[in-house]
Order: structure tokens, then sequence, then C-alpha cells
């Protein structure tokens, strides 16, 4: 075996590798960045659903707190 031939059946290969490499190594770069993009999307879906939840949840506490005071009343009257 010559030289050449050496140098062509271990840098053929080498290359072949080495560029594959290179392509796989983008696509996962932009796969990650597109995770990266939902990710981001679903924490402000997240947090504004975390926002509304907790409105409505004051809002009802507001709401159970109007019915104790009513309730006191009414207990209030049933007593004279």
């Amino acid at each position: 075996m010559t030289n050449e031939q050496l140098f062509l059946s271990v840098g053929i290969p080498l290359l072949f590798n080495g560029l594959i490499f290179l392509i796989l190594n983008a696509r996962i770069g932009s796969i990650e960045a597109r995770v990266d993009g939902r990710m981001n999307g679903l924490d402000g879906r997240m947090s504004n659903l975390e926002h509304t939840m907790t409105t409505r949840f004051d809002l009802l506490l507001g709401k159970i707190d109007d019915i104790d005071t009513r309730l006191a009343r009414l207990e209030e009257r049933s007593a004279r």
C-alpha cells in the first residue's frame, strides 16, 4: 500500500465524519432554538394563567368576605 492510498483510506472517512458532525451539530442547534422558543411561549402563557387565577381567587375571596359580613349582620338581627 502506497502513502497516497493510506492517506485516501484514512482521510476520506475522516472528512466524511467531520462533515456529518458539522451538519448534525447545526441541526441540533436549530432544534434547540425551536424548543427554547416554545418554552418561552409556554412560560408566558403560564404567567398569564397564574395572573388570571390569582385575580379570580382574589375576587372570590372578596365575595366570600361580603357573604360573611352579611351573615354576621343577619345573626345580629336574629339575636335581638
